[in-house]
C-alpha cells in the first residue's frame, strides 16, 4: 500500500500523532473491493501470476487447466526461481489442499464427469508416476509426452494416441477431460485396490453409551428418538437411488452390547461381550444391515433402549474397549467405514484405556503446557494404528456432564484416523441436543472418501516436506486418510531441492487423493495447480495470498503447541511477520519519512491477522481456559479450510436491531468494542459460537418483539439456548441472519446472549479481536506501533 501513518520514532504515537483506526488497513475494505471485482463474475483458472478471489467471496470459477481454488490455494501464486530469494521474502512456501471440497451448484462439479480409462487406468509417467494433465506436452505427433513433473519424455499407449493440431494440441482436447481440466476424477482399476480386489462399500457402527451419566443427561434419550431419522440421510453416489452404507447398533456401559438387526428375524436380538480386556466381534450376519430393509427392527431397538438402561445405576463405560470392539467388526467385514461413539463419561482407569482427571490450568502458558496435550494412554494411539490400517475412522461425540474427558488423550485416536471430536460441554438434552443432531446429520450425509490416500508431486527442484491436518503417515510421501470429507483442507509445505528456472517459467503441483466413494468404487480424483516462477521479489510479495499464509501459520502454531511454550511461538511468529515486512520495505518500496509504515498491498493484513492468531483460543490459553475445549480447538484448526480460518481470526460482526430495507443481511462492521453502540444490538460468529450482545440502553420495544420480554433483567442469559420463535419482524429477520451466518460453518455453532457490562460480557470481548485483552494481548493498534519499531530497528 502507500504510505501510512503508524508510529513516530522510538516508539509509540505521540497523542498529536495518534493513529485513527480508520487510516489502517482492515479486513472489510479488503472483502468489500474483492466482492466488487469478482460478485456475480467469472474466474477463469488459467490466468498466470495472479492470486484468486479471496476465499470468502461468491463468484463462479471455470476450470481452464487449473484446478479450482476451492481444493487447492497456494500461499504465493509467483514462487521465486530460487530458495534464497523465498528465504528473503520470508514468505512461507506452502499448499492448502481440500481434495474434496463442496463446489457451487452453478459450477461445474467434478463427480458430474468421472474418467473411465479401462483396465489399463490412467495415463501416469513412467519415471514419477504422475497422471496425464493439461499441462504435458505431446510430441512426435502425439506419440510421445514430456512430463510437466519431471520433464521425461514418455511413449503414448497406443490406445490412447490422437493426432495433433498445428499449435501441438491434441485434436481431441476438449473431449477429454484429464487434458482440459486441472481436476479430473477417474474410475480406478484393481491395481488401485488391495490385494487387487474391489473393495466393499463403507459401513457405519453407531456405539452408544448407556451408561448411568448418559441416561442422566438425556445422551440416550436423544438418540433414541433421533438416529433412525439421520439414517435417512446417508449418503449415496450420484447416480444411485439408493444408499449402500450399511449401519450397525451397539451400546456400553461395564459391558458391551450388539444387535443383531437381520430383516428377517421377528424381533432384534442382543448379544452381551462380557470380557472388556479380550474384545471381539460376537457375530457379523445380522449386525451390519441395510438401514432401510431392517428398518422396523432399528426403530424397535431405539425405542427400547431407554426402557432397558433407564433406571441403571452403572456409571462404568468401557469407551475403549466399545470402540475396539466396533473396529474389529468392520475388519472381519472386510470393509472401510466409520464408528461414530457418543459418550457422556470419561473411562474410569480401572478400565482399558481408562483416563484420570489431569486438568492443571496453571500450567497454561509455561514451559509444561505442552504435557497437557500428550495422550496418556496408549491405548488410544494404538488403536489409531489398527484403524489407519484396516481403513476405519473414528468420529466421538462427547456429551460430559461434568468435569474433564480428557480430549487431548481421546484425539490420538480420532485424529490420525481422518475423525473427528465433537464436544458438548455440560450437555443437556435441552441445550445441546439439537446442536448434537444437526452435527451428525452433517458427519453422517456429507461427502466422504474411504481408505484413502493422498499424494503431492512437484516439479522438479520442490518438493512437499511437512504437512499438517488429522491424517497419518507411515512414510514420508503418502498421506494415510481412513476418512476424508468436503470440509477438511491439510496443509502442506514445499521446500527447494534445485533452482526452477529462468524468469517466466512454471512449476507445477498435482494432488491425487484415491478412495473408496460411498458407494464402493475405488476412485482417484487428481487435482493440477501451474503456478508462475519470478527472480523478481516485488512479484513474490505481490502475489502473496494472505489467507493462505494465515491459514498455514495457524496450523503450524498449533502443532507446536505439542512441542514448546506458548511464549516461544508467539515470539516466532512476530520475528518471521517483521522480518518479512521489514524485507519488502528494504527490497521493493521507494523511500520513506520515518514516521510512515509501508506494507504489500497483498499482505497489508498481516499485521492485524498475526495479533488475531496470537490471541485466539485455539492457540492462546486463557485464564479460564478448559484444557478439554482448548484441545478441541485445536484439532479443528488443523483441518480447518482457508475459508473458515478467515472467519474463525477475524469474526463477522453485524448490527441487527435494525431491519434493512432490502431485507438482507446487515453490513459487516469492525472487531472492536468502540465501534458498537450502547443502544445497538449486536452478533458475532466466528464459526464455532455465535453470541449475541445486548446495549444496557436495548429498546424495550425490540426486547419485547424478540425474547417477549420488557427488560433486559429479564433475560436468562444462563439458561439461553436459542431464539425464541416469535412471529414479529424483528424475530424473523434476526434469526434468518443466524441462519445465514450458520451456512458458512461446518458445525452446528453454539449461541450466547451476553449483556453490556453483564458478568459472561468478557466471553464477547475476547473476540473483538481488534481490541487488546487484560492477559497481556496487544490491541491491533498496538500491535502495529510495535511492528513499525522492530521493522525500523532492523533496518537501520
Amino acid at each position: 500500500t502507500g504510505p501510512m501513518a503508524a508510529a513516530g520514532p522510538g516508539g509509540p504515537a505521540s497523542p498529536q500523532k495518534q493513529v485513527s483506526p480508520d487510516s489502517v488497513p482492515h479486513p472489510l475494505a479488503v472483502w468489500n473491493a474483492d466482492a466488487d471485482l469478482y460478485n456475480n463474475q467469472i474466474f477463469a483458472t488459467n490466468h498466470m501470476g495472479v492470486i484468486p478471489p479471496l476465499p470468502i467471496t461468491k463468484c463462479d470459477i471455470v476450470d481452464q487447466g487449473n484446478t479450482s481454488s476451492r481444493y487447492i490455494r497456494s500461499t504465493v501464486y509467483n514462487i521465486p526461481c530460487t530458495k534464497d530469494i523465498l528465504h528473503k521474502s520470508n514468505i512461507p512456501l506452502g499448499l492448502i489442499v481440500q481434495p474434496l471440497a463442496k463446489v457451487p451448484p452453478k459450477e461445474v462439479m467434478v463427480l458430474s464427469h468421472v474418467v473411465n480409462s479401462g483396465e489399463a487406468g490412467p495415463v501416469r509417467c513412467r519415471r514419477c508416476k504422475g497422471y496425464i494433465n493439461p499441462h504435458v506436452q505431446f510430441t512426435d505427433g502425439g506419440r510421445s509426452f514430456i512430463c510437466n513433473l519431471c520433464s521425461f519424455t514418455n511413449e503414448v499407449p497406443d490406445h490412447y494416441q490422437c493426432q495433433l493440431d498445428q499449435f501441438g494440441k491434441r485434436l481431441d482436447y476438449n473431449e477429454r477431460s484429464e487434458l482440459s481440466c486441472g481436476t479430473v476424477e477417474y474410475m480406478a482399476t484393481t491395481a488401485y485396490c488391495k490385494n487387487e480386489k474391489w473393495p466393499e462399500p463403507p459401513a457405519f457402527i453407531f456405539m452408544i453409551d448407556v451408561s448411568y451419566q448418559s441416561v442422566n443427561c438425556g445422551l440416550l434419550s436423544l438418540l433414541s428418538q433421533t438416529l433412525q431419522q439421520v439414517l435417512s440421510t446417508l449418503p449415496k453416489d450420484i447416480g444411485e437411488q439408493k444408499t449402500k452404507v450399511r449401519i450397525g447398533l451397539a451400546t456400553f456401559d461395564s459391558t458391551i452390547h450388539f444387535y443383531n438387526l437381520e430383516a428377517s428375524l421377528a424381533q432384534p436380538q442382543m448379544m452381551v461381550v462380557p470380557d472388556i480386556t479380550d474384545v471381539f466381534a460376537p457375530f457379523l450376519n445380522g449386525f451390519l444391515v441395510d438401514a432401510e430393509e431392517s428398518s422396523f427392527l432399528i426403530e424397535a431397538v431405539l425405542q427400547e433402549l431407554p426402557q432397558l438402561y433407564g433406571n441403571t445405576r452403572d456409571t462404568s463405560a468401557c469407551l475403549g474397549p466399545a470402540i475396539k470392539t466396533g473396529v474389529e467388526a468392520l475388519k472381519a467385514a472386510g470393509c472401510p467405514g466409520k464408528v461414530y461413539v457418543f459418550s457422556a463419561a470419561r473411562p474410569k482407569i480401572d478400565m482399558p484405556g481408562g483416563l484420570k482427571d489431569r486438568e492443571d490450568r496453571s500450567l497454561f502458558r509455561t514451559d509444561k503446557e505442552k504435557n497437557l496435550y500428550m495422550t496418556q494412554s496408549q491405548f488410544y494411539p494404538e488403536l489409531a494404528a489398527e484403524c489407519v490400517k484396516h481403513g476405519v475412522c473414528v468420529e466421538m461425540f462427547c456429551c460430559p456432564t461434568s468435569g474433564y474427558v480428557d480430549i487431548p488423550s481421546l484425539r490420538s485416536l480420532t485424529a490420525p484416523t481422518g475423525g473427528e471430536i465433537h464436544l458438548y460441554p455440560y450437555f443437556t438434552f435441552k441445550g445441546d441436543g439439537e446442536r448434537l443432531l444437526k452435527d451428525l446429520a452433517h458427519s453422517v450425509g456429507r461427502e466422504t472418501g474411504f481408505d484413502a490416500v493422498m499424494r503431492v508431486r512437484c516439479s522438479s527442484g520442490l518438493r512437499a516436506t511437512d504437512f499438517w491436518g488429522n491424517f497419518s503417515m507411515l512414510n514420508t510421501t503418502d498421506v494415510l486418510l481412513p476418512s476424508v470429507d468436503c470440509d477438511k483442507a491439510m496443509g502442506v509445505e514445499i521446500k527447494y531441492d534445485d533452482k526452477l528456472g529462468e524468469e517466466g517459467c512454471t512449476a507445477y503441483y498435482q494432488v491425487a487423493l484415491l478412495y473408496t466413494s460411498v458407494g464402493g468404487q475405488r476412485r482417484l480424483r487428481v487435482h493440477n495447480l501451474a503456478v508462475a516462477c519470478t527472480k523478481q521479489i516485488a512479484e513474490v510479495y505481490r502475489c502473496a495470498d494472505i489467507d493462505s499464509v494465515m491459514n498455514l501459520f495457524l496450523k503450524k502454531a498449533v502443532k507446536k503447541l505439542t512441542e514448546t511454550a506458548y511464549k516461544n511461538i508467539r515470539g516466532q511468529l512476530l520475528e518471521q511477520s517483521i522480518n518479512l515486512l521489514a524485507m519488502y520495505r528494504k527490497e521493493c518500496s521507494e523511500p520513506a519519512s520515518g514516521g510512515r509504515l509501508i506494507l504489500p498491498e497483498a499482505m497489508k493484513l498481516l499485521p492485524l491477522y498475526v495479533g488475531c492468531l496470537m490471541k485466539c483460543a485455539a492457540v492462546c490459553a486463557l485464564s479460564d481456559s478448559r484444557i478439554d475445549e482448548k484441545a478441541w480447538l485445536m484439532q479443528q484448526v488443523t483441518s480447518m479450510s482457508v475459508c473458515a480460518s478467515v472467519r474463525y481470526l477475524y469474526p463477522t460482526l453485524m448490527q441487527v436491531n435494525k431491519v434493512p430495507e432490502s431485507g438482507g443481511l446487515p453490513q459487516t462492521i469492525r472487531c472492536y468494542y468502540d465501534a458498537l453502540q450502547q443502544d445497538g444490538v449486536y452478533v458475532l460468529a466466528n464459526g464455532f459460537i455465535t453470541i449475541l450482545w445486548l446495549g444496557r440502553h436495548t429498546h424495550p420495544d425490540w426486547l419485547r418483539d424478540v425474547f417477549g420480554v420488557h427488560s433486559l433483567s429479564e433475560i436468562n442469559t444462563e439458561k439461553f439456548t436459542k431464539l425464541p420463535l416469535l412471529d414479529s419482524r424483528s424475530s424473523i429477520y434476526l434469526r434468518n441472519v443466524v441462519s445465514k451466518l450458520q451456512e458458512s460453518s461446518s458445525i452446528c455453532m453454539k449461541m450466547a446472549v451476553v449483556l453490556q457490562g453483564g458478568q459472561t460480557e468478557g466471553l464477547f470481548r475476547r473476540h473483538l479481536c481488534e481490541d487488546g485483552s487484560g492477559e497481556g494481548s496487544p490491541s491491533y493498534m498496538d500491535l502495529l506501533c510495535h511492528m513499525h519499531k522492530e521493522i525500523r530497528s532492523a533496518l537501520q
